[in-house]
């Protein structure tokens, strides 16, 4: 049984039609409240694409996703002598917003015909029920949000952060191991592990605002978001259209091109080859985003940014299909594609 019935809001045994349950069958209807935001429709697409990998059968309304797991039964009917298949199935209905609520109801087997040779049914769909819930908290971003809040609010380290994480979610598929997704993990929780710098810059650049994560540099990711650069105030739009034959490409961040000037935290420069974003331009108001058909952007976080202290990071820029929608509703014109 997961242990985040701990968290749980409230369990209800229902002996009289509600939600659709036949009467004097009951369902079990579990909900769950979890501390963390999830707006919009790219956060939606990215819960929704990560359990994709997982075999679920996804649908979306509104705010809510509702992820459906199916699985087939055999057994062996007594009257007609012969052995019976089908397929059973439970649905989570995933509740967006300013906090996020976890609901699955067992539907009674009867729902699904007249399958009285089934055993352990509601057993079974309560089971499977809290497999989805704990792949759908350890193996998205819901998960990184979690971690954050351990380390902000309840003031955990990174490791005991994700350990937390790991004992609510037992029953989650663990091949997408937490300690081995730490680039994720640590960009989105901001843990403060910046450059060592000399005492007389720490005393005339003080920074106040908490700062991202150091992400291990690599050959797909050469650049730091953390650093001494404060001295910077936000630049205004539009973003220069000929800038790659001004500017020089100074390292990549995930795979993305960033031209300079670069001096992070305060100057992060022009970030992407073909989906560009002026990152010292970019308000953060997160218009691109919601415009995009194909989901190009996701948030990334930069604390100590004069401008906004997050920006629409292009990770899937190969994706795009330039229909230009971001960067025609970009309120500054920070952004420009390039068509291919």
């Amino acid at each position: 049984m997961s242990l985040l019935l701990s968290d749980k809001v409230w369990i209800m045994l229902s002996e009289v039609a509600k939600r659709g349950v036949y009467p004097t069958h009951g369902a079990k209807l579990g909900i769950f409240r979890l501390p963390v935001d999830l707006l919009g429709q790219s956060e939606m697409n990215n819960i929704m694409n990560d359990l994709k990998k997982l075999g679920y059968s996804l649908d979306s309304y509104a705010d809510r996703i509702f992820v459906t797991m199916k699985w087939p039964e055999k057994g062996f009917d007594i009257y007609t002598n012969k052995e019976q298949s089908t397929e059973l199935s439970v649905t989570v209905e995933i509740v967006t917003g300013e906090v996020l609520d976890i609901i699955y109801q067992i539907r009674p087997l009867e729902t699904f015909g007249d399958l009285y040779w089934v055993k352990n049914y509601r057993h079974k769909a309560d089971h499977n029920a809290k497999v989805i819930i704990d792949n759908v908290i350890r193996n998205t971003k819901i998960g990184q949000k979690l971690v954050s809040y351990y380390q902000k609010i309840q003031k955990l380290s990174q490791a005991d952060a994700v350990k937390k994480l790991e004992e609510i979610t037992p029953l989650a598929d663990s091949t997408k191991d937490l300690k081995d997704d730490k680039k994720s993990l640590t960009s989105s929780a901001q843990i403060a592990t910046p450059k060592s710098i000399p005492e007389s810059k720490v005393e005339s650049h003080a920074v106040s605002a908490p700062v991202p994560a150091a992400i291990p540099l690599s050959e797909s990711t050469t650049l730091q978001l953390t650093g001494s650069g404060t001295d910077h105030a936000a630049a205004e739009g539009p973003i220069d259209t000929g800038f790659k034959s001004k500017r020089q490409p100074v390292g990549k961040f995930q795979g993305i091109q960033v031209w300079g000037p670069y001096d992070a935290p305060g100057k992060l420069g022009i970030w992407g080859t073909d989906v560009c974003v002026d990152f010292d331009i970019c308000v953060s108001d997160g218009a691109c985003i919601d415009a995009c058909p194909v989901n190009v952007y996701e948030w990334l976080d930069t604390p100590g940014h004069p401008a906004s202290e997050r920006k629409p990071f292009m990770i899937r820029e190969k994706d795009c299909i330039f229909c230009l929608a971001c960067e025609n509703v970009c309120p500054p014109q920070a952004i420009k594609i390039f068509k291919k």
